[in-house]
């Protein structure tokens, strides 16, 4: 932060001294103030009521940096942080939503801090019955729970956790009544993160002769006021959150300049959390449990310990088998039984279209029904076989290979597979790039004359310049070819922008531009012509722009280190749509153009933006083909992949994971079409009925449930939109 900070402290519904978060974050907030010359507004909050008001009124004193405690108050923080751009939040125990950029939360590992009150509690009950007194079900106090519960379980695997929740960090006498309900049912440790409610929990429970244990700051200053107060004898320790420090290392970063939005985590690596000392406590804790309690503080800062508690408070073991147990299983079932049903409908085309099958007929339906039968055995058997290989083949190649060192068998056994990758890969790129496209609400149609262009670029790159290392040479061709389909891409993208030119026609032009542009290029004679040929082809590309064979000895297989390049965008892409501010706003502008511009998103430059990197992962697919497979670039670079990606990103719910998996059906289906026309003579269109047919039923999903008699989900999936003419 460049200009002159004067920070406004509000508190979030108490005093600077009432022993909480509120007299931590002051503490130091005054210290930074001390050490950095700066200046401080503090605003006390009385009622809930006034929260907001006092920080506009911090605001209107000149303040832009405003310092709070956001756990129950942080969406609250969040709205106005957009209304006062220029103004920067720091909150206490919140985490901010990524596109929150002028807030930073201070987030703590109460799992761990939690985690280490259990590991003791564990060791010091003696009815193997320890109680959990939570506020409010909020995220830091699900995490002391959840951390609490784990640790127990680390120490004492006999040990029984009981919990009540008092929905509220105030009201004392419900502090006491949950602390009586947990003590009447055996209880003799009890832990407590319930603010002041929490604090009156552990009083009544100590006075009951039970141990407690304190959270957030040590319960030994504040509630038992430094042993003046009865039952300080029975505190073990408090599972502590140094907030104070905390705050002052954010003041100091504003101070330099580095404090950006986000969030600031602080645990045991940081010394961020810990447990406080025993206190009169102290000759009551044994050795050995003295001992076992550094042992676990040890193994959680180095992480061989982990509290297996999810960053909400959720118990990722149970959250891993509530995934499963969750899990859209009608919509996974409906993707095999689309499969399924097309497999049996073009089974059906196969035996209608065998003339040996009609010829077989003729001879009585029996005889016609076993023909049919062993048509479509064979065809599909070659289909299969294509696609996967014959596993018996590949077991007797793998133990050649393990034998004798000779990989010769093994490698012609796992053709297919190898050939499947193959195909798969540029409909990987190209999938994401109508995908990414759809994300934005754009209908880039124009895939096939991105790669077209990409093709260009990377093979005029791949064979022009030289003398070049490949380290060099190669990524600077898959540079082009990227930028080539970028730029394409981007001529509709801006179009849509300025004028509202619908992209589908535009791109749909563009794919013609880019077919003759490339005769004009290719032709014998032609700027990009092999010298001395014949044919419409350009030269060959120099070594060093080859992307690296997986199996250099054997050059039939042609499967290549552009799958990994594949695999390594659809993270980017899961990446940037999911895990990013731009991400974000491209989806905004997706789902609704006019509520992006009325957040203060550019809907002009993130449908260019959407457009260019569509066009350049379609660029990809080409260059892939270009320094891959063929090594030059013939006119009739027709492949079909182009228009096929819109299919795929139909059929991959325009997800980067979804997107991934068609590409790789459709990859194996393109090679099993091969061995399925070579060996059963049927016509390699039939691949293309099939990938109709699973599209068909896919995205007539009531079709597949009319058939199977599946009831319809109540809830519907995200839709991805597109839009028509005019200035979005």
């Amino acid at each position: 932060m460049q200009e002159r900070l004067r920070v406004g402290f509000v508190t979030d519904g108490g005093r600077i001294d009432d022993g909480s978060f509120n007299q931590y974050a002051y503490e130091g907030t005054m210290r930074a103030a001390q050490e950095h010359g700066l200046a401080v507004e503090l605003i006390e909050t009385r009622s809930p009521a006034e929260y907001e008001s006092n920080i506009r009124l911090a605001i209107e004193r000149g303040c832009n940096l405003v310092v709070t405690v956001g756990s129950t108050t942080g969406t609250t923080v969040e709205r106005m942080a957009a209304r006062y751009p220029k103004v920067h939040f720091v909150l206490v125990d919140y985490e901010p939503i990524q596109e929150s950029r002028n807030v930073t939360g201070l987030v703590f590992a109460e799992d761990q801090a939690g985690f280490l009150a259990g590991a003791l509690a564990g060791l010091m009950t003696e009815q193997n019955v320890v109680g959990f007194v939570g506020g409010v079900d909020v995220p830091p106090v699900l995490k002391f729970q959840r951390g609490f519960e784990h640790g127990v379980a680390f120490t004492n695997r006999r040990a029984k956790v009981l919990t009540v929740y008092t929905n509220s960090f105030t009201d004392e006498q419900k502090g006491r009544e949950a602390a009586g309900e947990l003590v009447n049912q055996g209880a003799d440790v009890l832990f407590a993160a319930a603010g002041g409610c929490g604090s009156a929990a552990i009083r009544a429970a100590a006075a009951r002769g039970v141990w407690v244990i304190g959270s957030d700051q040590d319960h030994w200053e504040t509630t038992f006021r430094k042993g003046e107060e009865p039952g300080a004898d029975r505190l073990l320790t408090s599972a502590v959150k140094r907030v104070d420090r905390a705050v002052y290392e954010a003041l100091s970063l504003a101070v330099a300049g580095k404090l950006h939005g986000g969030s600031l985590r602080f645990d045991l690596h940081n010394d961020g959390i810990g447990l406080a000392p025993y206190h009169a406590a102290d000759v009551s804790v044994p050795s050995e449990v003295r001992g076992k309690v550094l042992e676990v503080t040890e193994g959680l800062g180095t992480g061989r310990i982990r509290t297996r508690v999810g960053p909400k408070g959720e118990d990722l073991e149970r959250r891993l088998l509530a995934r499963v147990t969750a899990w859209n299983w009608q919509s996974v079932a409906m993707i095999f039984l689309a499969i399924f049903t097309a497999l049996v409908v073009g089974a059906l085309f196969i035996a209608a279209f065998d003339p040996d099958v009609w010829a077989a007929f003729g001879e009585g339906i029996g005889a016609g029904l076993v023909a049919a039968g062993a048509s479509i055995v064979k065809a599909y058997g070659a289909f299969f076989e294509g696609a996967f290989g014959n596993p018996a083949r590949i077991f007797t190649g793998l133990q050649i290979w393990l034998t004798t060192g000779d990989s010769t068998r093994l490698l012609r056994a796992i053709y297919p597979i190898t050939e499947g990758l193959r195909l798969a890969t540029p409909y990987i790129f190209a999938g994401l790039a109508v995908a990414l496209g759809f994300r934005c609400g754009l209908f880039n149609i124009g895939a096939e004359g991105q790669y077209f262009i990409g093709g260009l670029a990377s093979v005029y790159v791949g064979y022009a310049v030289k003398g070049l290392p490949w380290f060099i040479h190669l990524p600077l061709a898959l540079a082009a070819g990227m930028l080539g389909g970028a730029l394409w891409a981007s001529i509709a993208g801006f179009l849509k922008a300025r004028t509202g030119a619908h992209e589908v026609i535009n791109t749909i032009m563009l794919n013609y531009i880019s077919y003759r542009l490339a005769d004009y290029l290719l032709q014998v004679g032609g700027p990009m012509a092999r010298p001395g040929d014949s044919r419409p082809v350009s030269p060959e590309i120099l070594p060093t722009a080859y992307l690296p064979q997986f199996f250099p000895n054997d050059l039939s297989i042609r499967l290549n280190t552009g799958l990994l390049l594949a695999l390594l965008a659809v993270w980017f892409v899961y990446w940037l749509l999911f895990k990013t501010t731009v991400g974000f706003e491209i989806r905004a502008v997706g789902a609704n153009p006019r509520a992006a511009r009325t957040a203060g998103i550019s809907v002009a430059r993130n449908i260019v933006l959407a457009m260019a990197l569509s066009g350049g992962l379609a660029g990809l697919a080409g260059a892939h083909d270009i320094l891959g497979v063929l090594h030059f670039m013939p006119n009739a670079f027709f492949s079909g992949y182009g228009f096929d990606s819109i299919a795929l990103a139909l059929l991959g719910k325009s997800h980067p994971v979804g997107v991934l998996l068609a590409a790789l059906l459709f990859g194996f289906l393109r090679a099993g079409a091969q061995r399925m026309q070579g060996v059963a003579h049927v016509p390699i269109d039939i691949i293309s009925i099939l990938q109709a047919l699973i599209i068909i039923f896919i995205a007539a999903p009531e079709i597949i449930r009319f058939i199977y008699r599946i009831r319809a989900p109540k809830e519907t999936a995200e839709m991805v939109f597109t839009r028509g003419w005019g200035r979005v």
